[in-house]
């Protein structure tokens, strides 16, 4: 892993020994920050599911929202913009992208103020399965050197941030 991390950055034309302005832990040691770890690997994982979902027109977005609305579920476009982590202004224009490609259909009345449920359609089911296994493939990450039991571990630490962030407080940092 820390070849590969050195690897990338060189790569990417920073050299992390001679760069005064990166930020270094106490050891002077870039990889042993967890947070920066995360966010690269994050990069890298989501770089990769969203050029295999690009490439069958659904966005990475697009795919959390059909995740949602699976099996007819009914969610209003609030929830829906907290489920995938997009902010609530920017879940419209989603939506409506979505509607017009026959994906998924509001079942109320537009209107300011008012609950306007979204439900999946028949196409937005099929657009869902056939993302479904790009989606899971991405879980394969024999490629970046890490056994299905690794890569099934990584996934597990992961969700359990995910679920105490989520059990969080707004505004209470994790100690």
């Amino acid at each position: 892993m820390l070849l590969t991390n050195r690897v990338l950055l060189v790569q990417a034309g920073a050299d992390m020994r001679e760069d005064r302005h990166m930020v270094r832990n106490d050891d002077g040691e870039l990889e042993a920050v967890l947070g920066w770890n995360a966010v690269k690997v994050a990069r890298i994982i989501g770089n990769r599911i969203t050029a295999e979902l690009a490439a069958h027109d659904i966005s990475l977005v697009q795919f959390g929202v059909l995740s949602c609305l699976a099996g007819g579920t009914e969610m209003t476009s609030a929830d829906i913009a907290r489920a995938v982590f997009v902010r609530p202004q920017s879940m419209a224009e989603v939506l409506d992208g979505m509607e017009r490609r026959g994906l998924v259909q509001r079942v109320g009345v537009r209107s300011k103020g008012r609950r306007n449920p979204v439900r999946i359609t028949d196409a937005g089911e099929r657009a869902l399965a056939a993302s479904q296994e790009i989606a899971t493939g991405t879980n394969d990450l024999s490629g970046y050197g890490m056994s299905a039991a690794e890569s099934a571990q990584l996934n597990a630490l992961l969700l359990t941030v995910i679920r105490n962030a989520d059990e969080q407080a707004p505004g209470d940092p994790v100690l």
